[in-house]
C-alpha cells in the first residue's frame, strides 16, 4: 500500500472515531432521576401489655345449687408480661357481692396466659383460687378457671369481658359451685 492510501485509511478511521464520539455528546441523555423518599410513617409498636395495672369491674355472679345471681362490683390489680405475642400475668381481685339480704366480699387470685390476636386485641385463660372470706352467706371457696376477651381503647386503658367457673372445695350447707360473669376495664401504669 502506497502512503498516501495510507494517510487517506487513518484520516477516514479517526474521523469516524471522533465523529461517533461527537454525535453521542451531541445527543445528550438526561441523568436518571432520583427518586422523591417515601413518606414515612410511624405505626407505633401497639399497645404496651407489660407492666402493672388496676381497675374495676361490674357483673354477677350466680350461685348454681340455690339458683340465685347476685351482682357484683369490685377492683382489681395485676401485672403482665409480654414475650413477642404471648402474655402471661397474675391478678388479684376484690368484689363486693350483693346477696339479698346480705353483702358480703369475695377475693380472689389468678394467674393468666394468653395470645395477642392483633396489637391491641388480647384473648387469655385463667385460673385460680376464690374465697367468700367466711361470709355466712357467701358461696364458699373454689379452684376458679376460665378465659375473657381484653382489648386496648386507648395508650393506656383497656376493658375486657371475663368469665369463670368456679368448683367448691369447702362442702358446706351454704356453698356452691358459680359461675362469675365480669365487665371492666383497667389503667395500665
Amino acid at each position: 500500500m502506497n502512503s498516501l492510501k495510507k494517510v487517506a485509511l487513518a484520516a477516514l478511521l479517526s474521523t469516524t472515531a471522533f465523529g461517533g464520539a461527537l454525535a453521542a455528546d451531541a445527543i445528550g441523555v438526561p441523568a436518571p432521576a432520583i427518586p422523591a423518599p417515601a413518606p414515612v410513617y410511624d405505626a407505633g409498636s401497639g399497645f404496651d401489655w407489660n407492666g402493672f395495672y388496676a381497675g374495676a369491674s361490674a357483673g354477677a355472679q350466680n350461685n348454681i345449687d340455690a339458683g340465685e345471681t347476685e351482682w357484683t362490683i369490685g377492683a382489681q390489680a395485676g401485672v403482665n408480661a409480654q414475650f413477642d405475642f404471648f402474655l402471661v400475668g397474675a391478678e388479684v381481685a376484690l368484689d363486693g357481692v350483693f346477696d339479698d339480704p346480705d353483702m358480703y366480699a369475695y377475693g380472689s387470685a389468678l394467674a393468666r396466659g394468653g395470645v395477642l390476636v392483633t396489637e391491641e386485641l388480647l384473648a387469655y385463660g385463667a385460673v385460680g383460687y376464690g374465697t367468700d372470706f367466711d361470709a355466712a352467706t357467701g358461696v364458699g371457696d373454689h379452684i376458679l378457671a376460665g378465659g375473657g376477651l381484653e382489648f386496648a381503647a386507648t395508650d393506656d386503658v383497656s376493658v375486657r369481658g371475663q368469665y369463670l367457673y368456679g368448683w367448691d372445695q369447702s362442702g358446706d350447707a351454704t356453698s356452691s359451685d358459680i359461675h362469675k360473669f365480669q365487665i371492666g376495664a383497667n389503667f395500665h401504669f
